[in-house]
């Protein structure tokens, strides 16, 4: 072959290797950190939105219980009789109408229920039966994760007590006219609820 048939090869250079490599680097750090920014976020919704959906059940269950509260004193598994509705700063526990029945089982729509702060969360707790037997056995569900939470009970003449029956004697009023809930929720702050319960 001739000098003018020659074939030139043309090539990358080592510095432009480099420098195409560097920029390469630079892309791929930003788009990893960008990545983790979105999934961080996300992760944070999901868990915002679960607290949330969690608190929304929550105040549904209890409107649904209390507003349904009714005086019908019951027998506790040991035997003793226990009045309609029993409220301390920490707890209350009483019994109300609206128990559901999808299966149609011939049974009472009565429930005895029991909602408490313990160990850091809501808690609450149903039984079987209104009157327990011996072999009763309760069931208890978390509800809600919360810093505090707390009781009052409001009476006739619209004084709020942290315990009821706020009287020994307590016929003449049997149930508090409403119940007073406070939460503190971690990152959300302070709120309160109050719910009536039909006389």
């Amino acid at each position: 072959m001739g000098r003018n048939n020659r074939i030139k090869i043309s090539g990358f250079t080592l510095l432009e290797i480099l420098v195409a490599l560097f920029i390469f680097t630079i892309l791929s750090l930003l788009l990893a950190g960008g990545l983790h920014s979105v999934i961080q976020a996300q992760s944070i919704t999901s868990q915002s939105a679960e607290r949330l959906h969690q608190l929304q059940v929550t105040l549904l269950l209890m409107s649904r219980d209390i507003e349904q509260a009714i005086n019908r004193p019951i027998i506790v598994s040991s035997g003793r009789n226990e009045k309609a509705f029993i409220g301390t700063y920490r707890m209350f526990s009483f019994t109300h109408v609206g128990l559901a029945n999808p299966e149609n089982i011939v049974r009472s729509s009565m429930q005895h229920t029991q909602y408490r702060f313990d160990q850091g969360a809501l808690w609450r707790t149903t039984w079987p039966v209104v009157d327990q037997a011996p072999q009763s056995r309760a069931h208890s569900r978390q509800l809600l994760a919360a810093t505090h939470v707390s009781f009052q009970y409001l009476d006739k003449q619209g004084h709020f007590y942290n315990h009821w029956p706020k009287e020994v004697d307590s016929i003449r009023e049997p149930l508090p006219k409403a119940i007073r809930i406070y939460f503190k929720l971690p990152s959300w702050g302070e709120m309160s609820q109050l719910y009536v319960i039909p006389q």
